[in-house]
Parts: structure tokens; sequence; C-alpha cells
């Protein structure tokens, strides 16, 4: 009769010291009780039965073959049924120990060991010092008068770290579209999302040459930007930071401008305007217009007049800053500053100077300013009159391709192709 069979009888009939819980089991006192000892030594072994010595008083039993059946908790086994560790004795800890080694690797035994012996060992060291154990300490903190549970607390604080990612992501939108909304109306540079493709003419290493839109443009077709490639909100920013390198493209376009309208007997006037409210993701341009000789003789005259009628809009600072290849734009204007700079370029009526810069100090300040002051020279019409004007896409289309076949001719940013190996 195997170890079940014997169970089952002793439930049936109820025997055994267990006082009417069926649970204990005592096997007869026969001289064959071999075979079953071992079996019941298996099931000991594997914890699955513990001796009834260790579970009840040993002098209220003198049968020392008395054993009591472990059985496992299954889903109907409720926490009230299940003793604490400090109540059980060391057969009953030897027991569940065993009962929850199985399954378990090698290693996983040992580190639960160790994070055991790990708590066991503070708990005491705390104890010798009359310190109360970290649970201890939590379950007293909830008592503490407006104290909340630590399961709600961390709640609350992964609530207010997730609050707190999703106004980041609400600030880093905001900043976004706030970037696009300015950098949309510097339809020409490269990064703004309104640049047209078909405006850019060439394109060396920092510095782009972009055809001006008809509707800005003083003379459609023969109007220019001069635009960096890195975000800049003026030329002084540019050359302040001693990077000479955009620089020395704008010359070299400027003088391959020069060299193909040469023919035609013109000359390159270029100008910068830079506002307050340009600051920050403003891009800034230099704007290029070819200009006859004769009346480029006439720029610094033009230039001195309609910055002195400017002077009351501008403020108090009412000095001219001549700038010249001696002395660049960089060295008469402070960066951060805003300013409008006309460079004409070297003239016999202008032997000293190549141009003059302003720094603005009124927000009046127009625009504009330096392009009336152009269409002043050639007796055009101002540049908010143009704009006023439709040109068709074809249109335009049609005098950037005629530009393009002159370009060919004078273009520098070949160069960069060669030396690319294209």
């Amino acid at each position: 009769m195997n170890v079940a069979e014997r169970i089952r009888q002793s439930l049936a009939s109820g025997g055994g010291g267990g006082g009417g819980g069926g649970l204990d089991y005592a096997p007869p006192v026969t001289a064959h009780t071999t075979q079953p000892s071992s079996l019941l030594d298996q099931l000991k072994h594997r914890g699955r039965i513990i001796d009834s010595t260790t579970a009840a008083d040993k002098n209220d039993c003198n049968d020392s073959s008395h054993f009591i059946v472990e059985l496992p908790l299954g889903k109907a086994a409720t926490p009230a049924t299940q003793k604490k560790e400090e109540d059980m004795t060391v057969q009953e800890l030897v027991a569940q120990e065993r009962g929850e080694n199985q399954g378990m690797s090698w290693d996983e035994q040992m580190t639960r060991n160790m994070v055991r012996l790990g708590k066991n060992k503070k708990r005491k060291l705390k104890a010798s010092k009359g310190e109360d154990s970290d649970d201890e300490v939590e379950q007293m903190k909830q008592w503490l008068p407006g104290a909340t549970n630590a399961k709600e607390g961390t709640r609350k604080q992964e609530r207010d770290q997730e609050k707190a990612q999703q106004r980041d992501r609400h600030r880093l939108m905001h900043e976004k579209l706030h970037e696009d909304k300015i950098t949309s109306k510097c339809s020409w540079w490269l990064e703004s999302s309104s640049f047209r493709k078909h405006r850019l003419l060439a394109l060396g290493n920092h510095v782009s040459l972009v055809m001006a839109p008809p509707n800005a443009s003083l003379i459609p077709g023969n109007h220019f930007y001069l635009v960096p490639l890195k975000h800049a909100p003026s030329f002084v920013h540019v050359m302040a930071d001693d990077d000479r390198e955009i620089w020395k493209e704008v010359q070299r376009f400027q003088t391959s401008l020069q060299n193909l309208y040469a023919r035609q007997g013109k000359s390159i006037i270029m100008l910068e305007t830079v506002l307050e409210h340009s600051k920050g993701l403003w891009q800034t341009k230099l704007e290029l217009i070819p200009v006859p000789f004769g009346t480029l003789q006439d720029a610094p005259m033009y230039f001195q007049s309609a910055m002195r009628e400017q002077t009351e809009e501008w403020g108090t600072h009412n000095k001219l800053l001549k700038v010249s290849t001696q002395k660049p734009l960089s060295s008469v204007i402070p960066k951060g500053f805003p300013y409008f700079f006309v460079d004409w370029g070297k003239i016999a009526t202008s032997p000293t100077a190549t141009g003059y810069a302003q720094i603005i100090e009124s927000e009046s300040f127009r625009h504009d300013f330096g392009l009336d002051t152009v269409a002043g020279m050639l007796e055009l019409d101002p540049i908010r009159l143009q704009r006023k004007q439709n040109h068709g896409y074809e249109e335009e289309r049609q005098q950037i391709a005629d530009f393009l076949k002159h370009w060919e001719k004078v273009d520098w940013t070949k160069e960069l192709d060669v030396a690319a190996g294209k």
C-alpha cells in the first residue's frame, strides 16, 4: 500500500492525533515499515511532509513516527492560513525553503539567499544601535499627521513626472512652431519652408546666390540675394565670429557679378538692413543690384543725403561710419546692433571709402530704405509699388534662364566642383 492510500484511509477513519483535523497520519507500528518509511523520508526530504514533533509539543506525542502532511497552497489558499516566518519552527522553515526552491536554479537560490542575508544583517545592525528597521520606519510614517501612503506618494511622483514630460513636449512643439513661423518668412534662405528652389542660381560652400522674387525686385531678373547657408542674423555676426570664409565667398560672388555686368556698363551695389526685430531666428541677406557706372559715381552723395534726412528717425546717433577695405564692416558696427550698410565698391568719387554704415536707433526705420534710395538713383518707382505688380511663374523662369546663360561664363563655383572631383 503506497503512502497516498494510507493517507486516504487515515482521513476516512479520522485517525491520528490531529484532533479532528484529519491531517495527521500514523502508520501502523509493524516490522515491515522500511519501504513506507523510505517513501515518507523521500516526501519529507522534498518538504511535502514534516515530523509531527516539529508541529506540536513533543510531550504530547510519544510516537516519533507520526507525520503531518504538508499540503501545497493552491489558488484557494488565503494569507490568513499562512504562518509568518517569525512563528515558524526550524523544520517548517526548512520545508518552506525546499518548497520554494523547486524550479529555481542554483544561481537564483544563491541570489535570493544573499539578499535575505543582507536584510537580516541590516536589521540586526539597526537593532543593536537601538534604531528601527526600514519597514518599521515606513509604517510609522503612515501614522504621522499629513503623511501619505508610500504607494500613493510613488504614484503622485510618477504623475508629476509625466506632467513635466508633457509640458516639455508642449514647450518644444511651441518653440518649433514659433521657429517655423519666423523662418518661413525668410523665403530667400535654403532652410526656410517657403524657399523656391528654382530661384537658386549658384551654391558655394558657405553662401548661396539667389534670384530675388519679381515683386521684390527693382529690376526683375537683375536683383540678387547673397545668403549664408548657416543661420546668421547679420554679416557683422559672421565677421565677428571670425568666419572669414563666408565673407570671402561674398566677395567672390560680388566680383563675378561685377565682371558679368561690366560688359553692360554696370557695376554692383550691395545693401544690408538689420532691424531690431531681425534678431533671433531671422536670416540676413545682402541685396545686390546692378547700377550703371555713371549713376554709381553718385552713390556716395545720394546715400549721404538720404541718411541725413533719416537722422531724426534713427535717433541721436547721426554719424555716418565709413567702410573701406582697411576698415571692414565688423570694425565699425558692434556685434548685436541693428544697422544699415551700403557698399558700392571702388569708384572714382570715393577714393577712401567703399561704403557707409549706420547704427539704427529707431524702430520706425523703414526696411526698404536702401532700395528706395537706389530706386531714386535709377529714377524708378519705389519698391512698395513694385510689390503690387503681378508676375507669372513662366516669366520668372525665363528671366532666370536668361541670367544663367551669361552667369555660366563667370561662375566661380565651378572651381568647387573641380576640387570635389565632379
